[in-house]
């Protein structure tokens, strides 16, 4: 049962990660010609002085987790307006 706990524990902090890369500049249309795991990767060591995300940057399996977080949350970030749609060629 430890385990679950711990997984869900990580899952939670994962996802809030996740969140605050989705709300960050590395999210948005200035970064919009880098992959998204570039990105990822510039916002974590942007980030590198808080507690976790060096390790999350250095531990590839983390790492990995955490980018399938980002995926899953861009769907949500767009509906509550948090990205920007995007469109062909600037137009609305």
């Amino acid at each position: 049962m430890a385990t679950t706990e711990r997984t869900d524990g990580a899952a939670v902090q994962l996802d809030e990660v996740a969140w605050q890369f989705l709300r960050s500049e590395f999210a948005g249309a200035i970064y919009v010609d880098w992959p998204i795991d570039r990105r990822l990767d510039a916002f974590l060591r942007r980030h590198s002085g808080r507690a976790g995300y060096r390790a999350l940057h250095d531990d590839g399996t983390a790492y990995n987790a955490l980018l399938d977080r980002v995926m899953a949350n861009i769907a949500p970030a767009l509906r509550e307006g948090i990205l920007p749609s995007a469109s062909p060629q600037g137009k609305p």
